[in-house]
């Protein structure tokens, strides 16, 4: 940035512009990087067929999903950056790691979402009572990997360990859970009464959200797995 815009930064308004602007950049990016399932969810009918193709399509969403959330989170740190330029490089440098977080998630929340999709689809009482017990399932764990990511993203740990930590700080973190619930409840209430493709174009607003009620888990992790570690 320049030195007219440092002097200018200074205020809340540029603050606020910085944000919008490198959140619209992300959302961009962050869409760019999820081609693959835009186009088959434009040229697929959404059915109970076509469900294993939309699996398939997202299978490449892990990296961007990582990139989304270290760029955000190094936005609240740092208040500026350059989107472009950190949004690929985690994009490419946690490639590998963010499939391996993502795959098993992926799995899970394909399986729910199967599990929703079928028993809605029948009238009788007891498939709308699974249905909706499915469908809290699939919140649950769409909350579950928002730690999942968070972490990921910030911290060099195993996979088995970042998802351990996300079960730790799933029950230890209450209010910063019961937040980023109620985050993953207005997603898919608005992708309820709008569309599911309302997701991708506030993807980095929520993310965004998420990360501002989750502040309390990365200092904790720094305090007692990272500062822990390097001490000893």
């Amino acid at each position: 940035m320049s030195e007219n815009g440092r002097e200018f930064g200074q205020g809340i308004l540029s603050i606020v512009t910085n944000h919008i602007y490198a959140l619209a950049l992300i959302n961009v990016y962050f869409i760019l990087c999820n081609s693959l399932f835009i186009m088959v969810f434009l040229l697929l009918i959404p059915s109970f067929s076509n469900m294993a193709i939309y699996f398939l399509a997202l299978i490449p969403s892990g990296p961007a999903i990582t990139a989304m959330f270290s760029t955000v989170s190094k936005l609240v740190r740092e208040k500026e950056i350059v989107p472009t330029k950190d949004f690929f490089k985690s994009y490419k440098n946690d490639f590998v790691s963010s499939m391996k977080v993502w795959l098993p998630l992926l799995t899970v929340l394909f399986i729910l979402a199967v599990d929703v999709y079928y028993f809605n689809a029948n009238y009788s009482s007891m498939s709308q009572v699974l249905a909706g017990v499915f469908l809290i399932a699939l919140l649950l764990i769409s909350t579950f990997s928002f730690y999942v990511f968070y972490i990921h993203a910030q911290f060099h740990f195993r996979v088995r360990d970042v998802y351990r930590l996300a079960v730790y700080y799933s029950f230890m973190k209450v209010k910063a859970t019961t937040g980023n619930i109620a985050i993953a409840i207005i997603a898919f209430f608005l992708m309820s009464v709008l569309s599911d493709f309302i997701l991708l174009f506030i993807a980095s607003l929520i993310c965004y959200v998420v990360v501002l009620n989750s502040q309390t888990v990365r200092k904790d992790v720094k305090a007692q797995f990272v500062e822990q570690s390097q001490a000893s």
